[in-house]
């Protein structure tokens, strides 16, 4: 039986794949992380501008990876890859948003508000509401935009406790939904199935043998 040795050349590729994967992710999530930034302080629009360097950077990196010429399986697939971390990268977007807003409405203050309209929206999860609120304590409306809910849930006139940011920076929510967690672990939990998904993509293949 016959072992096939790595040259010295493959052995070194190693640590040039892993610094290049590190450096990928180390890339990947500050734009990520830019991205929720500018959608939570500037807006959503210039948000969803930037964030289209998101998958053009993942494309890019497996596009030049090293090794992509000798692993035929990584060339074929390195585009399904590339769409498939982006989908994930946009589900992190939409959850980091909200733990973000969440963050900001955990050093708020909590509320009693006034229903004054309601209107329908469109959601990405089908018809939602959004209700304008004005404050019993602050004798205004509530800053920070309409409160957003996926069911028509209150009543023009129906008193309810809301958290709110005093800035306006983020919108009020319930307190129950402000204080959820469940956004925050969304988030980190894409951000590792991300990340390991890029270190995995840069094993060696197993050495053939004879």
């Amino acid at each position: 039986m016959t072992i096939t040795q790595p040259d010295q050349g493959t052995t070194r590729s190693g640590p040039r794949r892993l610094g290049g994967a590190l450096a990928l992710v180390a890339v990947t999530t500050a734009v990520l992380v830019g991205v929720i930034a500018l959608d939570v302080y500037v807006n959503s629009f210039l948000a969803a501008v930037v964030g289209l360097a998101y998958p053009l950077i993942v494309l890019y990196a497996f596009a030049v990876r090293r090794d992509a010429d000798s692993n035929p399986r990584f060339q074929k697939n390195m585009v399904a890859w590339g769409l498939g971390i982006s989908v994930v990268g946009f589900v992190a977007y939409l959850a980091g948003t909200e733990a973000w807003a969440n963050l900001i409405l955990g050093s708020g203050r909590t509320v009693q508000a006034v229903v004054v309209d309601e209107k329908v929206t469109d959601a990405l999860h089908g018809t939602g509401r959004a209700y304008s609120l004005a404050s019993t304590e602050l004798n205004d409306d509530v800053p920070g935009g309409p409160l957003t809910e996926s069911s028509p849930r209150f009543k023009r006139g129906q008193v309810i406790t809301v958290r709110m940011d005093p800035a306006g920076r983020v919108a009020p929510k319930l307190p129950g939904e402000a204080d959820s967690s469940a956004y925050l672990l969304a988030f980190l939990g894409c951000n590792v199935l991300i990340d390991g998904t890029v270190l995995w993509s840069v094993r060696r293949p197993k050495e053939s043998s004879a």
